[in-house]
């Protein structure tokens, strides 16, 4: 795992100066502390920060073609380079070093731009040809790796974290209002923007190419639903089954010690058991709890009864972290906020591993392909409700929960706040409802928020109709596979373990699981009111029953608690009158009215408040205050 950087001038007399390669470089070197490498050629420089996972000893990058024309560095893991090695070397290539980089860049020079269908793997990657004086970078099919970019009239820069793009001397933070349109509505930035004006994020799938001053950019794989699975279900489980083991064996290649996340949960326990079955070995495992009061979070009991049964070399943290001073520090790192606590929890059980592994494996992407969230179940739950008289859904119902508090961290507050959530979206059309679980302040709310912010995107609409697959549940799930799963989920893990200096790999998200998961008809995902049928059948007599028995745990934090105790002076200091007043982007009054309504349960604010917060952080971390 590495982190790479770049520098390209238009003007093919403009010089790139290798102290601007090596001041962006430092800036990200928590992605890796092993080793650094730079190559200036002209107009054209490229650096990189390495993390030494294959070929330890000889992986300095960057990394020549033989005849000196291909210079490559890379971010990521190409997980099939040895098959891909062999092939090359069957038609004549030499190597000089035993990595997947070296692989990659050869695999380059020999097939052009339609390498990148031989790649099974997460990268950001860039190569420059000599020759043709052109640049190509490239961020893998689902968005695993981050890479960034500043372009204008005179240069491109990129960079595997936005921190390295803002050490280039003529750059500067600035907010961008459209990218504050998008985070105040989804709780994170949709590609391809930013929070900083004039920076992108290259969208997951693309490659970009510049050369002779032009600009290009395409589209390289998309996600098909179209052709479904006609076999029957039992088939389906056990081609699910050898799938999985594959990736996870592919996954599990590193000249380093390697572990497992084990939240106790579906998905974890299921990598930890195949890990199992590949390597007799004691597996390391990481857990993190945040003790009594707080079951609703704490995963030690369950993932420490799987460990011992599997026999894994297990390590727990149990929380109670300083978590007003730990919050700035972990907002700085990600380069954007995201309202979603994981972040917070990610970081620390991260941290754990690194005392004992350089690379784990994770469950992250289970529930967007499988149907793990509680949300997909509006599909199912809508021919119930119908039964149900509007009046009584809409009027009994809904009036008496609005008088009940709402608390997280309460099983039956919980409950309330769920079903309240349900009920004031229950009359709308399913896909309206859908959208609507997926903002986190709806268009109006966000408006009185902060007037400034500048228009968005419907995402929604643009994705649902992107997707080709005829089912509802099809393109709810593409929709969280293009918008929360890189722009949140994997730009939190990512962010969050590089700071750790761990590698994170997430087998679930092999491009072929990924294709196979949207082959399958959505009634075998979801049968009836059972979450993840396909997926807990493939696994049916190998996993513990007591894994298929406990309840879903939300992999979070405590946040709603901490917001009226540990987070509280941050709340009094960052969302009230003297400093929105100097700040002049949020409206004080609505503002003051959300904290009220948290701190008396009237709502339940959690994740609002938290996207507020962290955006304060943010704002003062790059010096936007």
């Amino acid at each position: 795992m590495c982190g790479i950087v770049g520098i390209y001038y238009f003007a093919s007399d403009r010089k790139v100066v290798k102290e601007d390669l090596q001041a962006m470089a430092e800036r990200i070197v928590h992605r890796g502390p092993d080793d650094a490498g730079f190559h200036v050629d002209g107009n054209l420089g490229m650096g990189m920060r390495r993390l030494s996972i294959i070929d330890v000893s000889g992986g300095h990058q960057p990394i020549f073609t033989p005849d000196g024309r291909y210079v490559i560095v890379f971010n990521g893991e190409v997980y099939n380079f040895k098959e891909e090695r062999a092939k090359l070397e069957r038609a004549g290539h030499r190597f000089r070093t035993h990595t997947d980089t070296e692989v990659v860049l050869h695999l380059y020079a020999e097939h052009g731009i339609e390498f990148l269908e031989t790649l099974n793997g997460m990268f950001g990657l860039a190569v420059w040809d000599r020759v043709e004086r052109s640049l190509l970078i490239v961020r893998d099919r689902i968005g695993i790796k981050p890479l960034y970019y500043y372009l204008d009239d005179e240069k491109l820069i990129f960079a595997s974290e936005i921190k390295a793009i803002l050490a280039y001397p003529e750059i500067r933070p600035e907010l961008d209002l459209e990218g504050l349109g998008g985070f105040l509505r989804y709780g994170f930035t949709p590609s391809p923007s930013t929070l900083f004006k004039g920076i992108k994020k290259l969208r997951p799938a693309h490659w970009l190419m510049a050369r002779a001053g032009e600009i290009r950019e395409r589209e390289y794989w998309r996600l098909s639903y179209r052709d479904k699975f006609a076999l029957d279900e039992s088939e389906l489980a056990e081609r699910l089954y050898a799938l999985l083991s594959d990736s996870v064996r592919l996954q599990m290649i590193a000249d380093v010690p390697l572990g497992a996340f084990l939240s106790g949960g579906f998905d974890s326990s299921g990598i930890v058991h195949l890990m199992n079955s590949i390597d007799s070995k004691p597996i390391n495992t990481y857990s993190i709890g945040f003790g009594k009061g707080f079951e609703a979070y704490n995963e030690l009991e369950a993932a420490g009864r799987f460990s011992r049964d599997y026999e894994t070399s297990h390590h727990e943290i149990l929380v109670r972290p300083d978590v007003e001073d730990l919050l700035p520090r972990l907002v700085a790192a990600m380069d954007e906020p995201v309202a979603d606590s994981s972040f917070l929890v990610t970081y620390l059980v991260a941290e754990l591993a690194h005392d004992t592994v350089s690379v784990v494996l994770s469950g992250v992407g289970g529930d967007e392909l499988f149907g793990g969230y509680r949300r997909y179940l509006n599909v199912p739950l809508a021919g119930y409700m119908k039964l149900v008289p509007s009046g009584v859904r809409q009027g009994l119902l809904l009036r008496a929960l609005n008088r009940m508090p709402v608390d997280r961290n309460s099983r039956l507050l919980n409950l309330s706040r769920l079903a309240r959530a349900y009920l004031e979206t229950a009359h709308l059309p399913l896909e309206e409802q859908y959208g609507r679980y997926t903002l986190l302040f709806d268009e109006n709310l966000a408006d009185e928020l902060a007037r400034q912010a500048g228009s968005v995107p419907d995402h929604y609409s643009i994705l649902f109709e992107e997707c080709d697959g005829s089912e509802l549940l099809d393109r709810m799930m593409y929709f969280d596979l293009k918008m929360s799963l890189p722009e949140q989920l994997l730009m939190l893990t990512d962010k969050m373990t590089m700071a750790a200096s761990v590698e994170t790999r997430v087998p679930f998200l092999d491009h072929r699981v990924v294709e196979f998961a949207a082959r399958t008809p959505a009634r075998i995902k979801i049968r009836g009111m059972k979450l993840r049928h396909l997926q807990k059948r493939a696994f049916r007599g190998r996993l513990p029953d007591y894994v298929y028995e406990q309840r879903k745990k939300g992999f979070g934090a405590p946040v709603g608690v901490w917001l009226r105790r540990e987070l509280r002076p941050l709340v009094d200091e960052l969302l009230q009158g003297p400093y929105l007043q100097r700040q002049g982007i949020f409206n004080l009054e609505r503002v003051t009215r959300l904290v009220e309504d948290h701190y008396l349960r009237r709502a339940d604010y959690t994740d609002q408040l938290l996207s507020l917060i962290v955006f304060q952080l943010w704002f003062q971390a790059y010096g936007l205050s």
